[in-house]
């Protein structure tokens, strides 16, 4: 009973810190809500905008599968969507943009007798770390196409020498996963083995192991990064109509591509329901950077547009059991 009243008082603590960033940026204009309700009067972005998320999350739903059957487990479609959208409907209405991942690993393995955490939880981790993977791909997309341009302004340089590191540790990561029976990084696991010893040291094996088998299935990992790609876009383009719907001064599309993947990035702190507050303060400070003040009207629209799309998995939560204690690893 205690430990339930805590949670609650973190999780009122955690809305108050959204509403609470939120007000602050009404009450000295940060976030001018006239100038949302002037985005929202246009039919055509409203339109798109939905189609376009829509799109998002499809592809996202086909990327969790794709890194579930290289775990060995199957799913139906509809199976699929359920778990999907009760992971969505978490991820909106708790802290972060990671809450429901483990909301749907749970139900995952409580629908399936004898199914092992491991292999889901892998997939659930590694949905996650490719979906950053195609944030930081999309954000270094300009300045490898359009270097000049971006080295040109002092501001943006600044982004820049970080998306750069990210981009690198994409690269070490495929190239450790492809070269993981290789000399040096095979003996590396033989030195693991001691690991076997204890609980954590065997789940962290386990995890290990199911991590890097994707070697044998490459194209699953190509194919899932090229989805979190199409993705991101979406977010993009989403965020490039609002600011075309409010009137805002037009900018580079080079702009776009490189500062909203990073602004989404920092909705995946686990402060505020669906990036709330953290989201809005990041988009204002990132397109401040370009001399755009409407970021955070910006990024209003988008979220506003997945909040009400993702409380549809309500339905799917609402008709499923309750979740009992899990066992296996």
């Amino acid at each position: 009973m205690r430990s339930r009243f805590f949670n609650w008082l973190k999780l009122a603590a955690k809305f108050g810190f959204a509403i609470g960033v939120l007000w602050y940026m009404v009450a000295t204009g940060k976030l001018d809500l006239e100038v949302v309700k002037k985005g929202f009067a246009h039919t055509q972005f409203i339109l798109s905008s939905v189609g376009l998320v829509m799109l998002a999350i499809v592809l996202s739903l086909f990327r969790w599968r794709l890194l579930l059957e290289g775990q060995g487990i199957s799913l139906t479609s509809f199976q699929l969507v359920r778990y999907g959208m009760i992971g969505a409907f978490f991820n909106t209405t708790m802290p972060g943009a990671v809450s429901g991942d483990l909301i749907k690993a749970w139900y995952l393995i409580a629908d399936r007798k004898g199914q092992k955490k491991t292999p889901v939880l892998t997939s659930i981790l590694l949905d996650r770390v490719i979906g950053v993977f195609g944030l930081v791909m999309v954000s270094a997309s300009p300045i490898l196409l359009f270097g000049s341009s971006v080295w040109a302004v002092p501001q943006l340089r600044t982004i820049a020498i970080p998306v750069l590191g990210l981009f690198a540790g994409v690269v070490v990561f495929f190239s450790y996963i492809m070269l993981s029976v290789w000399g040096p990084l095979a003996y590396l696991r033989k030195r693991m083995e001691g690991l076997n010893e204890n609980r954590f040291g065997r789940v962290f094996l386990q995890a290990y192991d199911a991590w890097t088998s994707y070697r044998s299935r490459p194209w699953t990992l190509v194919l899932a990064l090229l989805l979190s790609i199409v993705n991101h876009l979406c977010m993009v383009l989403v965020i490039f109509m609002a600011s075309r719907a409010i009137g805002d001064e037009p900018l580079s599309m080079f702009h776009y591509f490189l500062l909203v993947p990073i602004g989404l990035l920092t909705t995946a702190v686990p402060v505020a329901p669906a990036g709330l507050g953290v989201g809005h303060a990041a988009f204002d400070a990132l397109f401040n950077l370009v001399g755009s003040p409407h970021g955070p009207e910006m990024f209003t629209m988008l979220v506003t547009v997945q909040i009400l799309l993702n409380l549809t998995g309500i339905f799917f939560y609402l008709r499923s059991p309750k979740l009992g204690p899990q066992t296996g690893t």
